[in-house]
């Protein structure tokens, strides 16, 4: 999954917030809905085989460095909380139908390994047994983590 975005790689580690014009975006990332429909996948072909697996989503949430709207100071909490508040919840929906560009939006491209494991999680019927999310405007990115458990 292509969790940089377009914004990482051609920025070459800068922030560019005044003039965009010379700068050509990286290929897009996968939508958040594609992301959900492979993990889905991935949990099914699992689900039928002889092996045990853990699925795991490995990133943090919105990134500072990342959030143009907040100008790189700190990373986007109200649109992390939605979906921390949407997991909790068991809203896989949510998360299926978030736009690619709210995820650019908010600075959250990291979090599309969240979709893969959201779409999985879907899947299997699985719901958060237990789950901490970690707020921090003094940091570059807010940390959620969470267990799933079949229901």
């Amino acid at each position: 999954v292509n969790c940089y975005g377009s914004h990482v790689i051609s920025r070459h580690g800068r922030v560019h917030t005044v003039d965009q014009s010379g700068v050509k975006p990286d290929p897009p990332s996968p939508s958040p809905a594609r992301c959900f429909d492979l993990g889905r996948a991935t949990a099914r072909f699992f689900k039928q085989s002889p092996w045990r697996a853990a699925l795991v989503a490995s990133s943090s949430w919105s990134h500072a460095f990342l959030c143009d709207k907040h100008l790189h100071l700190h990373p986007d909490i109200p649109s992390d909380r939605r979906l921390y508040d949407a997991l909790v919840a068991g809203d896989y929906a949510a998360w299926r139908e978030t736009p690619l560009s709210s995820v650019v939006d908010a600075g959250q491209q990291e979090l599309l390994n969240w979709f893969c494991l959201m779409g999985a999680m879907s899947e299997l019927k699985y719901k958060v047994s237990w789950s901490q999310f970690v707020a921090a405007y003094i940091f570059v990115s807010n940390k959620v983590a969470a267990i799933f458990t079949d229901a």
